[in-house]
Order: C-alpha cells, then structure tokens, then sequence
C-alpha cells in the first residue's frame, strides 16, 4: 500500500479524534455555564461610616461589608472587611467606581483570613467635591453560583483647615 493513503488514513483519524474533543470540550463548558446561577444580593440602606453593612438573602445567604476606620480617611490606607454566611467561597473580589465622577474602576481581590472572613488593605482616590459617593460591588464566586453584592457609601474630605 502506497505511503500516501496510510497517512491519509491517519489524517483522517486525527481529525476525528479533534472533533470528538472539540464537542466534548463544547458541551463541558455549555452545560456549567448553563447550570450557573447568579445571585443579585440587594442594595443595603445603611451608612458604612457607622459601621458595618449586612446585605441579606430571604434563603439565608449574607454578605457583611466593613471599612475600617470608618471614617475612611482619603490618601490612607483603609481595610475593606467582608464576612459572609452560608456562602462557599471559592473567590472574592471587590470593585469601586465613583457614581458622580469617573475615578476608574478599582477591584481588589478579597483574601480568606478565617472562616467566612476576607480582608485586603486599599487607598480610597480623592475628589475635588467634599462628598465623593462610591458604588462597590462584592463579587464571590462559588461552587454554582456568582454572588454579586453592591453597597453604596460616601466618602468625606477632611476639612482643609
């Protein structure tokens, strides 16, 4: 048999054979992102230069953003703690946009400290207006499911006495 039909025959084989992964692959990545939930936490009304905000699920699932210090200096360092529960965290980050001015948008990943804790350290940007409003939105992934959680805050300028 002439070399050229057995390596069409491998050809032919090999192509196959990518098919058969392609779809494979295809259908692996359809039916997770079929089957991936997401979950829209609501808006808390609550004032995080008081203390920390709980925004709560009817099913139980929470997610609780505290900034520590509250009054949350400009140009400082400030902590950004989330507490979660009933929540399987696989990932969390957290995004800050500027609802008045554009800033950029600013997302950090949240690291685990201990159960249902994760922390990480930031700079809130200065404005020129007194009162800067921020959106910050806590993403989570878990195990079928994305929680997206948004909190509003205002941030003070000192008073340049």
């Amino acid at each position: 048999m002439p070399s050229i039909f057995r390596n069409e025959k491998w050809f032919v084989i090999g192509s196959l054979l990518v098919l058969l992964g392609s779809a494979f692959i295809a259908y692996y990545f359809y039916s997770s992102w079929k089957t991936l939930n997401v979950v829209n936490l609501p808006v808390p009304d609550c004032d995080l230069a008081k203390g920390t905000c709980y925004s709560k699920l009817d099913s139980g699932e929470q997610v609780a953003l505290t900034i520590k210090p509250t009054h949350m200096p400009v140009l400082t360092s400030v902590l950004l703690e989330v507490k979660t529960d009933n929540i399987s965290v696989k990932k969390m980050f957290i995004y800050f946009k500027g609802a008045e001015m554009n800033m950029g948008e600013f997302r950090y990943t949240l690291l685990r400290q201990k159960d249902g804790i994760y922390s990480t350290q930031t700079i809130l940007p200065t404005c020129i207006h007194d009162d800067m409003i921020w959106h910050a939105v806590v993403h989570i992934e878990a195990n079928n499911k994305h929680y997206s959680a948004p909190f509003v805050f205002v941030n003070h300028r000192p008073d340049s006495a």
